[in-house]
């Protein structure tokens, strides 16, 4: 991952600047609106060269010549309509532009947070920043070209006051996407369970305590989920628990990630072949969870974040389970196995388990859980299940801010016999309605024991074959600034 730029406020003249590149903003069909007509007529441009190829949409991208000026050029990018403008368009459109210059200039300057001057649209142009530098390219034996180092913002001095927390925050929160999109895109021949638990030790802050269990101590702990999704695999499976206690927390709550670093399907080979590619994404939960714990200290959120990292790769092995096994999840709960490949459930069942054992506040899992929820809401939203309200409520809220697009599924009751089982407690797929993702956030509730608990489906924004505005390429990490604003009570 190439060096994060770091991040500056100034009050000072546009004109003053001794940058590379200036990127200026402008609305779609005109210029207007106060960051762009300032910029333009310190530099001498009157108007912008408007073509078919330009029209001011958000995140689109053009080139200007800068002749005499300290800067060696300005970038134009679209932030669509005036009287549409938000934090998410503003985030949008930093992330493509820095993405277009950061290849080609060291230091960067830009009017963009000018057009809504406040510290969320700040704190919003930096993520936007951080995640358009961001990149994999860890395994290229020659690496593209990235030198950008500053970023400068010019603020209005109305402003001033919350600069600097917006930027702080902004960039920690993106910096922990990066985490998670990194963790996501590395190849599963070098992010196994066991790299996965080993990532956790080496990446995360000393003030996050890393407690790994091995398959002897899944065993001797009854985590019959993890042990029989990994059986088919010669890699072993690892949870992972996270502890992050700040002092005097106003609340405890617990983040369950599931983290199947290769998923086949097993036995229940997925078809198609073709779609097996993104498997290596399949911990995208556990992802995200780390990423998240990644930030924790640096915000300084004070709440008691416990992490449950459940790590398994899925194979068709010799040994792997079987359509019909009857396997028993921690707690004693027993589980017929209809399919092999719904096998996220089974693994985080365990987690819930033990999360649920410690009474939280609350319990949170990520996972990348059916291919149900992204043809119900499609591949760019996270579905959301949830047994609390108020819950629910703060997580939609976090989200909507965090610019991640997130809509609420239901967990309906009338459901719910469709997972009896004739043999065992429980079967993990649900017979009869199809209602695919429904049924695994129902089954996932039998194990929270009644806490108030939410389940975030990203099986559909993980990730995306092309950059698109602030989002790379490959996994994205989406999820990670929706929980960590959630935490922090000064996003409240």
């Amino acid at each position: 991952m190439p060096p994060l730029p770091s991040l500056h406020v100034t009050t000072d003249a546009i004109s003053a600047l001794d940058v590379d590149a200036l990127i200026v903003p402008v609305f779609r069909g005109a210029i207007e609106g106060p960051g762009t007509e300032q910029a333009l007529r310190a530099v001498g441009i009157a108007d912008v060269p408007r073509d078919a190829d330009f029209r001011g949409k958000v995140g689109e991208v053009r080139h200007l010549a800068a002749p005499g000026q300290a800067w060696g050029r300005i970038t134009l990018v679209g932030l669509g309509r005036l009287d549409e403008l938000s934090d998410e368009q503003v985030r949008r459109a930093m992330g493509s532009a820095i993405r277009d210059v950061a290849t080609s200039a060291r230091t960067v300057a830009t009017t963009l947070a000018l057009t809504n001057p406040s510290a969320s649209t700040l704190r919003a142009a930096a993520e936007g920043t951080i995640l358009g530098a961001y990149r994999y390219d860890d395994l290229l034996g020659k690496a593209r070209p990235h030198v950008l180092t500053d970023v400068t913002f010019v603020i209005a001095s109305s402003t001033g006051a919350s600069a600097d927390d917006a930027l702080t925050r902004g960039r920690a929160h993106a910096k922990a996407q990066c985490v998670a999109a990194r963790l996501v895109t590395q190849p599963p021949n070098l992010m196994g369970p066991e790299e996965v638990a080993d990532a956790a030790s080496e990446l995360l802050p000393d003030d996050v305590d890393v407690d790994v269990w091995d398959e002897a101590r899944l065993e001797q702990e009854g985590c019959g989920g993890l042990l029989a999704v990994a059986r088919g695999s010669a890699r072993p499976p690892r949870l992972v628990r996270l502890r992050y206690r700040p002092t005097d927390p106003v609340a405890r709550v617990s983040l369950v990630g599931k983290g199947i670093t290769f998923d086949t399907g097993g036995i229940s080979l997925k078809r198609p072949s073709a779609i097996m590619e993104h498997m290596k994404g399949d911990m995208g939960g556990a992802a995200v969870v780390m990423g998240v714990f990644s930030a924790l200290s640096e915000l300084r959120i004070p709440v008691e974040v416990h992490g449950e990292l459940c790590l398994a790769e899925n194979m068709p092995g010799a040994d792997a389970q079987r359509p019909s096994d009857v396997i028993t999840i921690r707690g004693g709960t027993t589980v017929e196995v209809m399919n092999t490949d719904a096998e996220g459930r089974l693994v985080l069942a365990d987690g819930l388990a033990l999360a649920a054992e410690s009474a939280p506040d609350a319990i949170v899992d990520v996972a990348t859980l059916t291919g149900a929820v992204a043809r119900a809401i499609g591949k760019r939203a996270i579905g959301i299940f949830a047994n609390d309200d108020d819950l629910l409520r703060r997580l939609l809220a976090s989200a909507e801010d965090a610019g991640e697009a997130m809509w609420h599924l239901p967990l309906w009751e009338d459901l719910r016999d469709n997972l009896d089982s004739d043999v065992a407690d429980l079967e993990n797929l649900g017979r009869g309605d199809e209602a695919g993702a429904t049924m695994a956030g129902l089954f996932l509730r039998e194990f929270v024991d009644g806490l108030p608990w939410a389940h975030l489906d990203i099986a559909g924004p993980f990730w995306q074959d092309a950059d698109r505005y602030h989002l790379p390429r490959h996994g994205t990490g989406v999820g990670v600034r929706t929980l960590l604003r959630w935490l922090d009570p000064r996003d409240g």
